[in-house]
C-alpha cells in the first residue's frame, strides 16, 4: 500500500494496537491505478462512501441476548411454579412455554427446570434473581415513556386471591380508575424474592404460621393485615355419612381430616383445643388449603378453613362449620396474612392507595358475624 491514507492509517495501528481501521478498497478510475480510499465508489462519480461491512466486528457471544419472548417465558414459569400457569399469564399456549424454556437451555448451555420436582435447578433460580428485576425495570421504563402509570403487580397466595381479593378487586377499579393492579396468584412457599424482589410495582400478600422462624429481608417492609380464625368444615353430606356433628373435639381425631403438604396446622389446632394428639389421622394430603377445601366440598372428609378462604361457602351452605356437641371449640388465629414490598415500594403513591383499601375491606370482614354451625 503506497498511498499517504493507507500509511497513516498504518501508523495508528502500530502506535494504538487497538485500533481497528477500515480496509481500504484498491480502485481504478479518475483516482488512478492503485488508489486508495475509504469506502465505495458510487457509479456517478459523487463522493465516497464508508464501506462498513468491512469493518464491523463480531459480536462476543457471551453478551447476545436471548429473545425476549423466552426470557418472558422463563420469568412467568419462575413465578407461577408451573408450566401452563406461566401460559394462562402470558395467554398462549403451554407448549410455547416449554419451547421456550428449552430454547433458553440450549441457548445459555445450561439446565434452567428441574424435570424430576419441576422447579428451578439452582442455577435456574440465580438466572431468575438477576433478570427478573431487569425485566420488571424495562416493564417501568416503557411504561414511563409511554406517560401511563405502570400498574401494581400484587401476588397473592391461591386460597386468598381466588376466594377473597378477586371478587372485591371490581369495586377497586371503580373507586381508582386511574390504577391498574395486575393479580397473580402464586405458591403459598412461594418466598417474596421469587416473585421479583427489586420490582419497583410490587407487592406480595402471603401467610406466615404462628411461630414461623423465617426472617424477613431487610430490605422488605411488611404488616399484617389479618389474623384470622381457623375451624373445621366439612360438606353437609360428610357430616350425615359422620351421624351428625361429633360429640366431643377429640371425635375428630376419629373422622376423615384433609391434610395439607404436612399435619402442621392440624396439630396446632388441636393443640389449642386442648387436644393432644400422638399421631393426626389423614384421609389425605392436598398440598395447601384451597385445594383441602375443594376436597371437602366434594364430601371427601373435613378441612380447615377461615373466612378469607371459604368465600360464600358458609352462606351458601356447600360447607358447614364442624361443632362438637359437648365441647365448644375455642378461636383458633394460627397465622397472619402479610402485606409486603421493597423499602422503595412502600411509600409509593400506588401502593398506599392499594393497603389503605385492602385495610378498609379486611375491617369490613372482620365486622361480619360467620353464620352458626349447621
Amino acid at each position: 500500500m503506497n498511498c499517504a491514507i493507507a500509511y497513516i492509517l498504518t501508523d495508528l495501528q502500530r502506535k494504538n494496537p487497538t485500533y481497528a481501521p477500515y480496509r481500504p478498497n484498491m480502485a481504478r478510475g479518475k483516482h488512478g491505478a492503485g488508489a486508495c480510499f475509504l469506502g465505495h465508489l458510487p457509479s456517478n462519480g459523487g463522493p465516497a462512501t464508508p464501506d462498513m461491512t468491512q469493518h464491523t466486528r463480531p459480536m462476543d457471544p457471551r453478551y447476545r441476548i436471548p429473545p425476549l419472548s423466552a426470557l418472558n417465558a422463563f420469568v412467568a414459569f419462575a413465578r407461577t411454579g408451573g408450566i401452563r400457569r406461566a401460559a394462562t399469564e402470558l395467554r398462549v399456549d403451554h407448549a410455547a412455554i416449554s419451547r421456550h424454556i428449552r430454547d433458553l437451555e440450549l441457548s445459555l448451555g445450561i439446565t434452567l427446570r428441574d424435570k424430576t420436582t419441576g422447579g428451578l435447578t439452582q442455577a435456574g433460580q440465580t438466572y431468575y434473581d438477576r433478570i427478573a428485576p431487569l425485566l420488571d425495570g424495562l416493564a417501568t421504563a416503557t411504561a414511563d415513556m409511554r406517560n401511563r402509570v405502570a400498574p401494581l403487580t400484587v401476588t397473592c397466595v391461591h386460597g386468598f386471591a381466588y376466594h377473597w381479593l378477586l371478587p372485591r378487586l371490581y369495586a377497586f377499579r371503580k373507586l381508582h380508575p386511574h390504577m391498574e393492579v395486575q393479580l397473580r396468584s402464586v405458591d403459598a412457599s412461594a418466598a417474596f424474592h421469587i416473585s421479583g424482589v427489586e420490582s419497583t410495582n410490587h407487592a406480595q400478600i402471603g401467610y406466615v404460621r404462628d411461630g414461623s422462624t423465617t426472617p424477613e429481608p431487610r430490605t422488605i417492609r411488611h404488616m399484617a393485615i389479618a389474623r384470622p380464625p381457623v375451624f373445621p368444615v366439612a360438606s353437609p353430606q360428610c357430616i350425615q355419612a359422620l351421624g351428625g356433628q361429633p360429640h366431643t373435639t377429640e371425635d375428630l381425631l376419629d373422622a376423615p381430616l384433609l391434610h395439607e403438604e404436612d399435619d402442621t396446622e392440624w396439630r396446632r389446632w388441636f393443640a389449642a383445643q386442648g387436644v393432644q394428639a400422638a399421631t393426626i389421622p389423614t384421609a389425605g394430603r392436598l398440598w395447601q388449603a384451597h385445594i383441602t377445601l375443594a376436597a371437602a366440598r366434594a364430601g371427601e372428609g373435613i378441612a380447615l378453613g377461615n373466612p378469607f378462604l371459604l368465600g360464600d361457602d358458609l352462606l351458601s351452605g356447600r360447607l358447614v362449620r364442624v361443632q362438637p356437641t359437648q365441647t365448644p371449640l375455642k378461636a383458633t388465629p394460627l397465622g397472619a396474612y402479610v402485606l409486603r414490598a421493597s423499602e422503595q415500594m412502600w411509600e409509593k403513591p400506588s401502593l398506599r392507595t392499594f393497603r389503605t383499601w385492602l385495610m378498609e375491606q379486611v375491617a369490613q370482614e372482620a365486622d361480619t358475624p360467620l353464620p352458626p354451625p349447621a
